[in-house]
Order: structure tokens, then C-alpha cells, then sequence
């Protein structure tokens, strides 16, 4: 990671920019930029990536805590804790055992992520059930365990209610808050909290803060629905390659 530690920070930089804005992507695009440009270890950065959206959160969440709808998060969070231990027990066990496997999950969960960031589904009349955001948070919850990326269900169930969008955006950041925290307790009593992890992490926290205060006073020159189209593009162009890569061996 030494060598590679300008290109990771870069990385860090525009994926907070890119999630503050677009509401997630920081682990989708850091994570893709780690496997193609091979700048470290993929299961240090996923839990590196807990330490950064805490601090990513914090940035943008905080200031607006008016504007999160506790309900959704509090029964998200019901689906979501539980799944997250058996996505870190399968990251651990991928790792070790079947890394061929990881990697082509990896590349699928990043196009993946690219069409539900791209797809803006029209608003339902009401908001969903508890049970619906259960199920969500179960599937989300385990990705984050997995992969730290829990955003693609989360992001396309709560952009379906009918909830201003900076509502949405801001609930969904406060959800990744203590989805972090909690990843963190779950390796942490796992053993899997190394020092790497904690270095990585925080050498990445000043260039994490900074890229979220730029995403929130000086978004980008374009329309919301262009600027999803972008990383649309690139997190295809990112997940497909990572997929040629490891078939080719």
C-alpha cells in the first residue's frame, strides 16, 4: 500500500465527493479502484472503509440530524445487524479459501451498484412496510459485512418513498453511520481489527472530511440525473473489468 498510497487517497477523496452528493459510493468506488489499480488488500480496505464512512457521515449528518427519519432507520437497522455477522464470517471465509470467488462477486456487486445509482424508481404513494424495510435491511446489512457496501438496496428501497430528497439522502447516511460503527464492533470482537486497518484508516480521515465538505458547498456543474448517469458509466466500465481480470487469471 506505500507505493500506491497517493493513487488510495485520491481514490478516498473522490468517492466521499461522489457520496455525498449521490447519497453513496465511497465503498463501490474505492473498492473497484483497490482491485483494478491492485493498491492493497481487499478485506483491509473494506474495514478501513468502516473508519472513513464514520467519518463521512459525521461530516454531513450531524449538522442535520432534523432531517433523518429515525423510524426507517431503527427498523432497518432490525434487518440489517444480524446479516452483517454472516457477511464478515463469508468475507473472512472467501479470503482464505476462494478468492477467485471474491473477486467476481466484487465485480458484480459494482455493476450492480451502477444500475441501481442509475435507476431512479418513481416514488411509491406511501411509505413501504416495516417488514419491507427489514427485508432491505438484511440485504444490505449482509453486503456490508461482506464488502462495506451495503448502499444498492438501501439506495433504491428508500429512494421509492415518497420523502423530500434531502430527507432521504441524509437518513441514508445516518443508517451507514452506525452500520459502520457496528461492522467495527462485529471484526473488532472477531480479532480482525489490525493495525493495518487502523493506519489505513486514519491516514485516509483528513482527505475524507475535506472531499465531504466539497461535495455539500461546490456540487458538481450538473444535473442530478447526468451526474448518476457518470458514475453509472464508470462503475460498469470498473465492475466489468474487475470480472475480465480475474477470468483471464
Amino acid at each position: 500500500m506505500q507505493g500506491s498510497l497517493l493513487l488510495f487517497l485520491a481514490a478516498v477523496a473522490i468517492g466521499s465527493y461522489i457520496q455525498t452528493v449521490t447519497g453513496f459510493a465511497l465503498g463501490i468506488f474505492l473498492l473497484a479502484a483497490v482491485a483494478l489499480l491492485h493498491l492493497g488488500s481487499i478485506p483491509v480496505t473494506v474495514t478501513a472503509l468502516n473508519i472513513m464512512s464514520l467519518a463521512l457521515s459525521a461530516v454531513v449528518v450531524l449538522p442535520r440530524l432534523r432531517r433523518v427519519d429515525w423510524r426507517i432507520v431503527k427498523l432497518t437497522l432490525i434487518g440489517t445487524l444480524p446479516a452483517m455477522v454472516l457477511g464478515v464470517l463469508a468475507l473472512d471465509y472467501l479470503n482464505s479459501n476462494a478468492q477467485y470467488l471474491l473477486r467476481l462477486l466484487l465485480g458484480g456487486l459494482i455493476i450492480a451498484a451502477g444500475v441501481v445509482l442509475a435507476w431512479r424508481p418513481d416514488p411509491l404513494a406511501r411509505l413501504s412496510s416495516a417488514a419491507t424495510f427489514i427485508g432491505t435491511g438484511s440485504v444490505s446489512g449482509f453486503l456490508s459485512g461482506l464488502f462495506s457496501v451495503g448502499g444498492p438496496p438501501v439506495v433504491y428501497q428508500f429512494f421509492r418513498q415518497p420523502l423530500p430528497i434531502q430527507t432521504i439522502r441524509t437518513t441514508m447516511l445516518a443508517l451507514f453511520f452506525l452500520t459502520s460503527m457496528g461492522r467495527l464492533a462485529v471484526v473488532t470482537a472477531h480479532g480482525g481489527l489490525s493495525m493495518e486497518i487502523i493506519r489505513i484508516g486514519g491516514l485516509s480521515l483528513p482527505v475524507v472530511a475535506p472531499a465531504a465538505w466539497l461535495g455539500n458547498r461546490f456540487p458538481p456543474p450538473l444535473s442530478e440525473r447526468n451526474l448518476r448517469r457518470a458514475v453509472f458509466v464508470l462503475l460498469i466500465l470498473s465492475g466489468g473489468s474487475i470480472i475480465m481480470m480475474t477470468l483471464r487469471g
